[in-house]
């Protein structure tokens, strides 16, 4: 319960930040140049930091075995909603069904997993998800860009020339080979990593406050979102415990717990960058967005809560 209390302080939080983007937004403080700009920033530079930081801890093999089984988790997740999104999602027009597939696939897990996991399990979780997300971005710039351009928008070398996949190398580098970073390189490193949370729910507001709350519910946007929020992650989490995770070591509570969190996270910002860089509906994946931001203050806390009491042992 605990946990669950936690998680619900942390939700809160990043949702006030994302109202603070919004009235910037509002204001015309941040436009949608800057907002841009920043996503631009957080990406090159913000992600690969926070990945560097949680790799940059002493060896330790039994913490190596867990990252290899977060990197399982993250392609079962994302084979699992990738197929049940394509058996659920068919209705509207084709642009419609790859943006709702889209946005009910891919969690916002490189921006918001991270601080959810560091709140509940400290740098270890942290550790953990990034190889959650390492496997995110190879499936996003794959099968992501396959939804929404066809096979011609599958692109290997962005599937690996990446800032998530790249930081997730260097991070994993540095860490089985032990290199020692000099201090000034470490601090820079971890005060890049500490803009995540509040830069990145704030760039999401600006996007998000274009959205009338009333489109929320209407079913093209109500469906995909449910599916994000609810029946994604919680066929994940019945997934894992007919596994039997819980057994898999002293790490598999915290495994199961932090692949959760990942899979439990709203919508992913790309379903409104990425859609807008190809000159489609960026407006329908930012109603999702905003539809799963507003769910997870309730499936959120209760994933964590049901992962807590069905991985305790």
């Amino acid at each position: 319960m605990e946990t669950a209390l936690l998680t619900v302080h942390q939700v809160v939080l990043m949702l006030l930040m994302i109202a603070v983007g919004a009235a910037c937004a509002r204001l015309q403080w941040f436009t949608d140049e800057v907002a841009h700009g920043l996503s631009r920033f957080l990406l090159g530079f913000v992600t690969p930091a926070l990945l560097l930081n949680a790799f940059y801890q002493p060896f330790d093999a039994y913490m190596a075995h867990g990252l290899l089984l977060s990197g399982v988790l993250g392609v079962l997740f994302h084979a699992l909603a990738a197929l049940l999104a394509q058996l659920l999602l068919r209705k509207g027009t084709v642009e419609e069904r790859a943006i709702a597939r889209m946005g009910a696939v891919y969690s916002n897990c490189g921006f918001m997993a991270f601080p959810l996991v560091h709140a509940v399990l400290g740098d270890k979780g942290v550790f953990y998800g990034s190889a959650f997300v390492g496997v995110f971005n190879i499936f996003l710039w794959t099968h992501g860009r396959a939804l929404l351009l066809g096979r011609k928008g599958i692109n290997l070398k962005k599937a690996v020339c990446n800032p998530g996949v790249l930081g997730t190398i260097a991070g994993a580098l540095l860490y089985f080979t032990r290199l020692p970073l000099p201090d000034i390189a470490a601090d820079l490193i971890s005060s890049l990593a500490s803009l995540n949370t509040p830069l990145a729910m704030m760039v999401t507001g600006v996007f998000l406050a274009k959205c009338r709350p009333s489109a929320l519910l209407h079913p093209r946007v109500f469906f995909p979102a449910v599916l994000r929020m609810a029946v994604l992650p919680g066929t994940f989490v019945a997934l894992l415990w007919l596994c039997g995770v819980a057994h898999w070591g002293t790490q598999g509570a915290a495994l199961a717990l932090t692949a959760t969190l990942c899979a439990g996270c709203p919508s992913a910002a790309s379903s409104v960058l990425m859609t807008s860089s190809l000159g489609m509906d960026s407006a329908y994946g930012a109603q999702i967005i905003l539809a799963t931001s507003v769910l997870s203050l309730i499936t959120v806390p209760l994933l964590t809560f049901a992962v807590s009491y069905l991985f305790q042992g």
